[in-house]
């Protein structure tokens, strides 16, 4: 993809949130009183979309045609061990180098201080490199998606039933940020190489993705075992007292060590496994220089502009108008679903696979609804402080149920297609957008705001799982019109 494109694209996804906060932040008076002037969050917006072009430009060109190789590549050596081996390493370290789990996981730090941020980032990224391994074994061996899913997800329910409320709330939004513009692109690029060998490819193809978000829900819940009981609710005043220059060195430190464990394994690889030509290792080294480039600069402008102007919001407009905050939240989840250049793949992918059955149309629509109704009811659950519980459990109830009439094809499209909303706006704006609103009403910062990723990253699965269904039906009244 050119850079051009690339950049429109990304210009796409950001803008709308931007031109909402804009008009927000004008209208609630927040940029003369968050520290934050209105000129520093354009910048910080221009900033938000040259970084993110460059580092989705560095996957694009460098990370993803690596995964289709050493997919393909380490199936070719028939050996199951390398396979699990190779996709647990790579899955857990695509993840560390993940900007929604960086900035996931420091939000979490300034809430619980005593959850480092490379605690959380690499109990995420064992979680992800674990079930990436169980997604490859689950395709070798042929074994029912459907059942794998269901039995994964009753495991989650089960180990959070005996964990705090905090890290039900995080873990599902850790299920959430993992599924970002890095690890999914190349945890499905290597399922297609491993896909290419099968003879059901393109029904195979699908469902990586969907099994790798469980994994750290569960890596994370398990964490919470360690700190019940020991949590600090409170958001730090530190970061405030902390220069732009500071801000700055410390996130070229924390990507650099991030993503040199990526850069180490990418050299083994090309060693000893893809041996590509010469013209081709250097573009792929290329690509990795432009995502260290683009991570930088994305989490940079994150951290020091994007993320307060989005608290401040949050926080005035709970204080203002409940009506207005829930109107807002909806607006803002809709422009999620309608500026995220993944999603337009998706719905494309769809109506292809289905001859035209699922418009285009009708499931943009489908998943701005449900997106909308998931931001509706995280406001809600802030408002009326209820229990993440009260969603999720119903949620996945209907997920599974809807998982039994719905085709194969589809439930991998919709697990996987849960990541595709929820994109680096998600972590970036969304989440302190709750958080903002949380401290403005006076309710539980960790119980309250935490959860929304969650809820986000659900409804989508829920949206193509119907979708499916309804394809189903046509098909079969097809088929029964020509009998």
């Amino acid at each position: 993809m050119g850079l051009l494109k690339q950049l429109k694209e990304t210009a796409v996804s950001v803008l709308p949130i931007a031109l909402i906060a804009a008009i927000a932040g004008l209208s609630l008076n927040v940029f003369s009183t968050d520290g934050v002037s209105f000129v520093e969050f354009i910048f910080s917006v221009a900033l938000v979309i040259i970084g993110l072009t460059v580092f989705l430009l560095g996957v694009d060109i460098g990370l993803i045609p690596v995964g289709n190789q050493i997919g393909a590549k380490v199936t070719q050596k028939k050996s199951i061990g390398l396979l699990l081996i190779t996709g647990f390493f790579l899955g857990a370290i695509i993840t560390i180098a993940e900007p929604d789990v960086q900035v996931l996981a420091n939000q979490v730090h300034e809430i619980n201080s005593d959850i480092s941020v490379m605690t959380l980032t690499l109990m995420i990224s064992i979680g992800v490199g674990l079930f990436v391994a169980i997604s490859f074994l689950r395709s070798i061996l042929n074994l029912s998606l459907k059942i794998t899913l269901c039995l994964s997800v009753v495991l989650l329910f089960a180990v959070a039933s005996f964990v705090d409320e905090f890290f039900v709330s995080v873990a599902f939004d850790a299920g959430g940020a993992t599924t970002g513009p890095m690890a999914v692109p190349f945890i499905m690029a290597l399922g297609l190489g491993i896909s290419k060998s099968k003879a059901d490819g393109e029904e195979s193809s699908f469902g990586y993705a969907g099994l790798a978000s469980i994994g750290p829900v569960l890596f994370v819940l398990i964490l919470g075992f360690v700190f019940r009981g020991n949590l600090n609710t409170s958001i730090s005043s530190v970061e405030d007292e902390v220069t732009n220059i500071a801000r700055l060195l410390l996130v070229i430190k924390e990507v650099s060590v991030a993503l040199f464990p990526l850069l180490i394994i990418c050299i083994l690889m090309q060693a000893f496994v893809m041996k590509m030509p010469l013209y081709q290792a250097i573009r792929m080294f290329v690509g990795i220089l432009y995502t260290y480039i683009g991570l930088i600069l994305f989490l940079f402008s994150v951290n020091c502009f994007f993320m307060p102007t989005a608290r401040a919001i949050g926080e005035a407009l709970s204080a203002a108008s409940k009506p207005g905050l829930c109107i807002t939240a909806m607006l803002l989840g809709a422009s999620v679903v309608l500026a995220e250049p993944a999603i337009w793949v998706l719905t494309k992918e769809v109506e292809e696979t289905t001859e035209g059955h699922i418009k285009r149309n009708i499931m943009f629509a489908a998943m701005c609804i449900g997106v909308a109704c998931a931001l509706l009811l995280a406001m809600l659950r802030i408002i009326f402080s209820l229990s993440i519980w009260a969603f999720i459990l119903p949620g996945y109830i209907l997920v599974i149920l809807l998982m039994i009439k719905s085709p194969t094809l589809f439930v991998g499209i919709a697990f996987d297609s849960g990541g595709v909303a929820t994109g680096p706006m998600s972590s970036t704006f969304l989440l302190p957008f709750a958080i903002g609103a949380a401290s403005g009403l006076g309710a539980d910062i960790a119980t309250a705001s935490f959860g929304m990723i969650g809820l986000i990253a659900m409804t989508p699965i829920l949206c193509i799982e119907i979708l499916g269904i309804i394809y189903q039906r046509a098909l079969n009244k097809k088929e029964g019109l020509k009998k």
